[in-house]
């Protein structure tokens, strides 16, 4: 399959297997429900950008082996020399501050469209494609580009096994949230909806759910209250385990923040970690800027190697905001 999106968008527990057998054990693995952030048995209706779906080696690996010629592997390309920082937990204090300074953003009205332009760097891959999504507030329509190519847009139709929340029903679950950091990190460690790791797989550690899930919170494209957002780095900076490194760059180069948990990652035979997965934050203004993951071993399943120590993936935030209609931007 060339369309990297397409597959993204296949990424789905009800998902025929491919017929492939060495592809059919690497899909069963990416679709296992906590690397894709969603619970069993549901399915999705919307386009997914991304960084979303991006969370582990797992699903650059799987965009590798699908989009690759034949069984060649991208192998690796120029080391990012990053610095990590000793004191994580003041600089997401910082970044708490900054986020209280926000102006909150006004209510989109239910006809409008959240717009959302993100460069997506493959593993391996020299070319990066700029993918353009616009979703109705209300959830029922959704349009999509890429590469400035022909738009395609499509009615979403109600769905009772959607795993999806429309963008007006994610506000509301973001509204709800507390904006105490002890309470928002509890009600995170225990929020059922993202305990998904099969039993066989093992117990998720409560602060891996913690950072997975509100990493997740901050990738979302919709009004964030600025007391929220504070609230989330908050409540990151009291997970022991965090760390941070200095000059991580997004998929078009741009040098942020990186904010990694490595506690419950994958490992290989011999213990070393196979890759970081980086949230990358503007320096600056501790805006999101995108998502990076390095490889840093090379990943192998069933003695494959699925990706090559030190080939990446990378997303970079371009643009977001709410238009009148598909095909404008802010």
């Amino acid at each position: 399959m060339d369309d990297d999106l397409m597959l993204l968008r296949e990424l789905r527990a009800d998902a025929p297997e491919p017929g492939a057998e060495r592809l059919r054990s690497l899909r069963t693995r990416v679709l296992e429900p906590r690397e894709r952030g969603a619970r069993p048995g549901r399915r999705r209706r919307f386009w997914l950008a991304p960084s979303v779906l991006a969370v582990t080696t797992a699903v650059a690996a799987v965009l590798v082996v699908l989009t690759a010629t034949g069984d060649r592997v991208p192998r690796a390309v120029t080391a990012v020399r990053t610095t990590p920082i000793d004191t994580p937990r003041a600089v997401l204090l910082k970044a708490a501050l900054m986020a209280e300074r926000r102006q909150a953003s006004g209510t989109p009205r239910d006809d409008q469209w959240m717009y959302r332009m993100v460069t997506v760097q493959q593993p391996g891959d020299a070319r990066r494609t700029v993918q353009e999504y616009w979703t109705r507030y209300d959830g029922t329509e959704q349009a999509f580009r890429e590469d400035e190519g022909p738009m395609e847009r499509r009615r979403i139709e109600p769905d009772p096994d959607d795993d999806d929340l429309t963008p007006k029903q994610y506000a509301a679950k973001l509204a709800a949230l507390p904006t105490d950091p002890g309470k928002l990190l509890a009600h995170v460690r225990a929020d059922r909806h993202w305990q998904t790791r099969p039993a066989e797989k093992g117990a998720e550690r409560p602060d891996a759910l913690a950072f997975r899930v509100l990493s997740v919170y901050l990738e979302q494209q919709v009004p964030m209250p600025p007391e929220l957002e504070a609230a989330i780095y908050r409540a990151l900076a009291e997970i022991p385990g965090i760390r941070m490194d200095h000059g991580v760059p997004d998929a078009v180069g741009r040098q942020g923040l990186g904010i990694a948990y490595d506690l419950d990652a994958q490992r290989d035979a011999e213990g070393r970690l196979v890759s970081r997965s980086y949230l990358v934050l503007d320096p600056t203004t501790f805006e999101l800027l995108g998502r990076r993951v390095e490889n840093l071993q090379d990943d192998v399943l069933g003695g494959e190697v699925l990706a090559g120590k030190g080939t990446y993936y990378a997303t970079a935030e371009l643009a977001s905001g709410v238009v009148d209609r598909p095909g404008l931007t802010p």
